[in-house]
């Protein structure tokens, strides 16, 4: 179907679109003025104008309007928005003419006087009253009222009794004349007609109508609420009625085709998520209803929920609240099924002429009738991704507000715990294959099922490490996880082993450069043993002396000792070159003089500022019930800490100004440490690049310097180059051990393989030969549970979150000759290399 308009001289539009599958004509007569526009003291005046119109017109007095469009075999009608008031006819298509020279009257001609003004207003008045005593009506404009703070959406399209009572006719007429102007209205017709004919007949009728200037105040509207509201109004009615209330969107915003979906699939329809538990599943409710109080601004979804008569109020929040849980976290499912029925609903407004030219007309209003017939193609681009950011964003708990009227009791405490509880989610919940959430003492967690896995993995870390310590305090935090094995206010370390044993449960903990990790393995069967266990250890602590100076001891035995292993030593000189030697990037240990003087107050204090429950990120990754393990995880408990100042993570850096050291120790071999500093780890794809990189000049197998250093050459048996990045910095470093005699090649080899990589870059095979590796690398990592449980907690920890995991191969994907070449020019410079040599 062609839909076009055009304009009269006095700039007076007509949107046409033609349909002669019946004789019939549908003519809608819009004015761009409602409640929205008005001052205060013009309150209802859009409505109250409404029905004047009707009343009389020069040609049409006495109410002989309407009864002219019924001898003509039409109706007509009205009605008044927040942005609009339309007035339509219907008639035989042979009556157009007629059916145009009444709504020329009402625009142009009415001339209602104080008798029929008098008797309106009294209408008008008595409707408010209906308003008021309707249960429904009510309760949304006093949802509008207290969830709008400026937006003009708040104030009844009906009016006010005061500014109403105020009203005086010559205050109506200048409010007719001053908004009922050409270029403030337009007409739609659809149906059976001829153009050039009905364009005649409107410009006949309209065409001498003058245009004014208009200048309409400006609209102001509300930010999104700061604070959820919570509200009940008390009516005596039959059956309470509950509301919650989200944000919406104005059409011309680029997110509302995606909210539309949200909103839709949550709460709009028999099929929606809403419906499916409250009524089908719950039987609680007798029905949803969504009002949409939006169009130019934005504005709210009503959802308005009709319990049955004996449900319990507090039991429909609570699964409201688990729904909108789950909504969250998982998003929108079967999207292309939504889009679908949005569309049918779409299709279905050409049924009829008057549903036609009401779309058309809307969409005129809100943005342009042009946009009418692209929405297939705008809604059918719209992606899961797209529905599911709507959601994040504006599905917050935040934003919601929850009311209710009638007299039952609404506990708002307990929606004030829901609120700041998200997690709460029902033992009759089913979920996909991965779930997160965060619980109310502010414990982050990732739940992700693997089919067929005889083993559960269980990883919780915490954003605290050696970059958190400072010189004086140096290796505590290693001493304080450590010490959190060794028993806990339920069990001694004699009892924490023996429990692990008799429940095939590992347990480790490691501290690595920006967290520290809790790791655990179970099998399923006994994971509910093995996270009670985990929360002993992370809760309870007892840090007992004797075994805290059995690990002092031990560390600084360690430290000694790494002098015996030449190749940890010739690393550790080349760090402190690069970094430091006091700086905290070394090692987990710190050094013996720290290490002595931590005492057990200082680890206690170290613990309650930073093993505290927000601090948490717990994953869980096997086949295993997430119900179970959700009711599980709901009840633990952590003992409450005051706040305390934490120092934020910092690398101390201070580099030595020597590029090349060489330390001397009568060995007939070099071990031979050559690098610098790289990205870090938060520009994501340069990262990935780096990482791709550093497989291919020094990883496991068959590796640039593998092939130069050892095929070619003979000169090692041993070469790595390993990247590594955090998110203050990054730093690689090529490794060899060489024979003494033979140290100045092999120094030359590595740093003219650098050269080359950075001067003529690095073949397509090779590049895709080690993505592949990297994928099967990947695959393997994969098998064990434990594994993938850190990652995903590490993550989570770090900030990243399951989205950065999901996005491994899409970084992968990213990484070409040209970011790998621009990595080796940007970082490849031998000025800059720092070169250690232990002999």
């Amino acid at each position: 179907m062609k839909i076009i308009s055009k304009k009269l001289n006095n700039q007076f539009k007509v949107i046409f679109a033609k349909d002669d599958s019946n004789p019939i004509i549908c003519m809608q007569l819009y004015i761009r003025v409602g409640s929205n526009w008005e001052y205060n003291k013009e309150a209802g005046f859009s409505h109250f104008t409404e029905h004047l119109v009707f009343k009389s017109t020069k040609k049409f007095p006495g109410n002989s309007l309407m009864e002219r469009a019924t001898f003509l075999g039409g109706s007509i009608n009205a009605y008044t928005e927040f942005d609009s008031t339309c007035f339509f006819i219907t008639l035989p298509s042979k009556f157009m003419a007629e059916g145009i020279e009444i709504l020329s009257e009402i625009s142009q001609n009415a001339d209602f006087n104080e008798k029929e003004f008098n008797s309106e207003k009294q209408i008008i008045i008595e409707e408010i009253k209906q308003f008021q005593n309707e249960p429904e009506d009510f309760f949304i404009e006093e949802i509008a009222k207290n969830y709008f703070k400026k937006n003009p959406y708040k104030n009844p399209i009906i009016g006010n009794y005061n500014s109403l009572q105020r009203a005086t006719p010559i205050d109506l007429r200048k409010f007719y004349t001053k908004y009922y102007i050409p270029d403030n209205c337009f007409l739609v017709a659809t149906g059976n007609f001829e153009k050039d004919n009905l364009f005649k007949i409107i410009n006949k009728y309209f065409g001498n109508w003058n245009p004014k200037e208009l200048l309409k105040k400006k609209i102001e509207i509300d930010d999104l609420p700061k604070n959820p509201i919570i509200q009940t109004f008390s009516k005596t009615i039959s059956n309470d009625i509950l509301a919650f209330v989200f944000p919406d969107l104005a059409e011309s915003h680029p997110d509302s085709y995606a909210l539309s979906l949200a909103v839709k699939a949550f709460a709009s329809g028999k099929n929606s998520i809403l419906y499916t538990r409250l009524f089908n599943d719950e039987k609680l409710i007798d029905g949803i209803k969504v009002h949409s109080l939006t169009g130019i601004n934005n504005g709210v979804s009503i959802i308005l929920i009709m319990p049955k008569a004996k449900s319990d109020l507090n039991k429909i929040t609570d699964f409201f609240f688990e729904e909108l849980s789950t909504f969250n976290r998982f998003g929108i499912q079967k999207i292309e099924e939504h889009k679908k029925e949005q569309i049918f609903f779409y299709r279905y407004s050409y049924e009829y002429v008057e549903s036609l030219a009401y779309s058309l007309g809307i969409e005129e209003i809100h943005l342009g009738y042009e946009h009418f017939q692209k929405y297939p193609e705008k809604l059918q681009k719209i992606t899961k991704q797209d529905v599911d950011k709507t959601i994040k964003t504006f599905f917050k708990p935040m934003y919601l507000g929850v009311f209710h009227i009638g007299k039952k009791e609404l506990n708002k405490n307990r929606i004030k715990d829901r609120i700041n509880q998200k997690s709460k989610v029902s033992s009759q919940k089913k979920f996909e294959d991965f779930y997160e959430t965060t619980l109310k003492n502010g414990i982050k967690f990732l739940l992700k099922k693997v089919i067929g896995k005889p083993t559960v993995g269980i990883s919780l870390s915490l954003e605290v490490s050696q970059l958190n310590e400072n010189n004086a305090n140096r290796g505590i935090n290693l001493l304080t996880s450590g010490l959190m094995l060794y028993g806990n206010e339920k069990r001694n370390y004699q009892q924490f082993l023996n429990y692990c044993t008799s429940n095939g449960i590992n347990c480790g903990i490691s501290p690595l450069t920006e967290t520290t990790s809790i790791r655990l393995k179970s099998f399923k069967e006994t994971l509910s043993e093995t996270l009670n266990l985990l929360m002993e250890v992370v809760s309870s602590p007892t840090f007992p002396n004797d075994y805290l100076d059995n690990l002092k001891q031990t560390y600084a035995s360690n430290l000694d000792r790494i002098k015996d292993y030449p190749n940890y030593y010739a690393e550790k000189l080349w760090k402190e070159q690069l970094f430091g030697k006091m700086s905290n990037l070394i090692n987990i240990e710190g050094n013996k003089t720290s290490i002595r003087k931590v005492t057990r107050k200082q680890i206690k204090n170290w613990f309650k500022s930073y093993f505290h429950p927000k601090n948490m990120s717990l994953a869980i990754v096997g086949d295993f019930d997430f119900n179970e393990t959700l009711k599980i995880l709901e009840n633990f408990k952590f003992p409450i800490y005051e706040e305390r100042i934490i120092s934020q993570q910092k690398v101390m850096i201070n580099s030595s100004l020597q590029k090349f050291k060489r330390m001397n120790k009568n060995s007939n071999q070099s071990i031979i440490h050559i690098g610098g500093f790289g990205c870090n780890s938060q520009n994501f794809e340069k990262n990935t690049a780096f990482h791709v990189l550093a497989q291919m000049i020094g990883g496991d197998t068959n590796s640039i310097l593998f092939r130069e250093l050892r095929e070619k050459r003979g000169l090692a048996y041993s070469v790595e180059f390993d990247f590594s990045s955090i998110r203050e910095l990054g730093y690689f470093g090529a490794a060899a051990i060489v024979d003494k005699h033979r140290e100045s090649e092999a120094i030359k080899t590595i740093i003219s393989v650098l050269d080359d990589i950075k001067k003529n870059g690095i073949s397509k095979q090779e590049l895709e030969k080690t993505k592949n590796y990297i994928r099967g690398q990947r695959l393997r990592e994969e098998e064990s549970m434990l594994n993938q449980a850190f990652k995903l907690s590490n993550l989570e920890s770090l900030g990243l979150g399951y989205q950065h995991y999901l996005k491994r191969e899409e970084r992968l994907n990213k990484v070409n000759i040209d970011s790998i070449h621009k990595i080796a020019q940007e970082y490849f410079d031998e000025e800059k290399y720092w070169i250690h040599v232990l002999s």
